[in-house]
């Protein structure tokens, strides 16, 4: 009986071994990212961090500047990264007069990051050693231009981190047969909420130019840049840049806007925050922390993120929001980088370069977030429940900011025309207006409501495609269709074909039937002359 019992034990682990040994075994994984600014490495550092945990090997191409080192992992910095935003310098993120001109941009910003990538020493020779095996490729979507030659290069499935939130473009690249006209790239003349006739044909139109845009500005660059560089493949970049297995995007449908998802698009909004039972902030520095704790009439933060810096704010617009926030009895929390050349001070108003936003936020005397909407600062007011004053300037941040506003817990100023009444108008309407402070707590309950944390969720996935080798039951099938099959072109094509000829046939008709009336008349009326 103990001997049965023994085998039935020893027959169950060699069963389970290869199992076992396979959810043991260290994987090997490129992540490539050509983010020139600090927000999207917030998500990139406890993705990063968290598969070394489990065992993966990692090697991580990036600027030198955002992304400090990570125990456990190999790193490849391209340093021109550092300061690739301050290169092209003939753009800033002001509004520019069409979106043509801003596509122009962001096309020839990324080309550039490939380019550094690409032509970097340590780059070049992780490329040509025979002997480097990767088993997924990590990489931002879906702004990764040639980069995407490296999954076909390693033969390896590709994972997407789309950190900016979902757009058509990421729908297209993860298969979606029904990209939505609500998320366009860019902001500038798009309209939001507008439900008339006109204004969606006006969406429409708009959404038919944003495609227009990626195939006449975007494809063509990366298309000669891929092909430099990767001409050893069969494949052509337009293939091989829709070739994602996964991508984790940054979004969740209790923020809004929900739509629906092929499998292989997987939402992961609030990655970077540390969910309070499962880990451990750091302090607030003690005069910041004994600053809002004293604060008899709460407190209000004020950041525009980590790109936006003061010196770019016009020196008026700095005065009139320090003379509104002088006035306030909340006190104000204020990042402002350099705040030692700010001749104004104040005792209500604590200035510092850095501020830990996640701790701000939770501190329970934080009535409001003044905010440019960027998408991490959103998801982390969603998650603690602060109302919010938006104020955005470029991109992602107008649809944010417009999310936010229909949930009901921000308004939104134009930060071009702000002036201290409208300022304090819409503070004085956030702060003793209750409906502002429910809905953020209602929304904050339902985004915490997930059956794991986010970034749980992000290694679940990554890792599923890792065991079944990229996963590709999860591409919808019209994934990998033509271009023309994917739109239907050729059964539209097809229909109108036959509504032409059809609407020409009626038109012959009717012409002829018209000319047969015509010289029936004229027949009758000389027959009356004859008579």
């Amino acid at each position: 009986m103990l001997i049965g019992g023994n085998l039935r034990q020893i027959l169950i682990l060699l069963v389970t071994l290869p199992s076992l040994l396979r959810i043991t075994r260290a994987d090997n994984i490129l992540a490539v990212f050509s983010f020139g600014v600090e927000s999207p490495y917030i998500l990139v550092r406890p993705l990063v961090q968290a598969l070394v945990q489990r065992g993966h090997q990692l090697t991580v191409i990036s600027a030198e500047k955002y992304l400090s080192p990570i125990n456990g992992t190999k790193h490849i910095r391209v340093k021109k990264l550092n300061n690739l935003l301050e290169e092209m310098t003939e753009f800033t993120f002001e509004r520019t007069p069409n979106k043509w001109m801003e596509a122009n941009w962001l096309s020839r910003y990324f080309v550039r990051a490939s380019h550094h990538i690409l032509t970097n020493p340590d780059v070049q020779q992780l490329l040509v050693n025979s002997s480097a095996h990767f088993d997924m490729i990590i990489m931002d979507a879906p702004h990764s231009g040639a980069l995407c030659g490296f999954a076909e290069h390693f033969k390896a499935p590709m994972v997407g981190l789309a950190a900016f939130g979902s757009n058509w473009i990421v729908d297209y690249f993860a298969g979606n047969s029904a990209p939505t006209i609500y998320d366009p790239v860019s902001p500038v003349g798009y309209l939001y909420g507008s439900s008339s006739i006109f204004d969606k044909w006006k969406k429409w139109i708009y959404m038919t130019e944003e495609w227009l845009l990626d195939r006449l500005v975007f494809v063509p660059p990366h298309t000669k840049q891929f092909k430099q560089h990767f001409s050893n493949l069969n494949s052509n970049f337009e293939k091989s840049r829709r070739n994602f297995s996964l991508i984790l995007v940054n979004h969740h449908f209790s923020l809004g806007r929900v739509k629906s998802n092929v499998p292989n698009l997987i939402d992961v909004a609030g990655m970077h925050i540390c969910f309070e039972k499962e880990c451990k902030l750091d302090p607030i520095p003690e005069d910041l922390q004994r600053f809002m704790d004293e604060a008899e009439h709460g407190v209000i933060y004020f950041s525009m993120g980590l790109e936006i810096q003061m010196k770019l704010i016009p020196d008026c617009t700095k005065q009139m929001l320090f003379n509104m926030f002088f006035s306030l009895k909340q006190r104000v929390v204020w990042k402002y980088d350099n705040w030692e050349s700010f001749n104004n001070k104040s005792d209500n108003i604590f200035f510092a370069s850095y501020l830990p936003q996640e701790q701000i936020l939770r501190h329970p005397k934080v009535k409001l977030f003044i905010t440019h909407a960027g998408l991490l600062s959103v998801i982390e007011t969603a998650y603690y429940g602060v109302p919010t004053l938006s104020l955005p300037l470029y991109y992602d941040q107008f649809i944010n900011a417009h999310r936010m506003h229909s949930i009901g817990l921000s308004k939104t100023i134009d930060f071009i025309s702000i002036n201290s009444e409208i300022l304090n108008q819409s503070i004085q309407q956030i702060l003793y207006n209750p409906s502002y402070a429910i809905n953020a707590k209602k929304l904050s309950t339902r985004f915490r409501d997930q059956p794991m944390n986010p970034l749980q969720t992000a290694i679940w996935w990554t890792e599923y495609v890792l065991r079944h080798k990229g996963a590709p039951h999860m591409r919808i099938t019209e994934h990998d269709l033509s271009f023309m099959k994917y739109y239907k072109i050729d059964l539209i094509s097809i229909v109108l074909l036959r509504i032409g000829i059809s609407a020409i046939i009626i038109i012959f008709l009717g012409f002829k039937l018209i000319n047969w009336i015509i010289n029936q008349t004229d027949f009758s009326l000389n027959s009356l002359s004859l008579r």
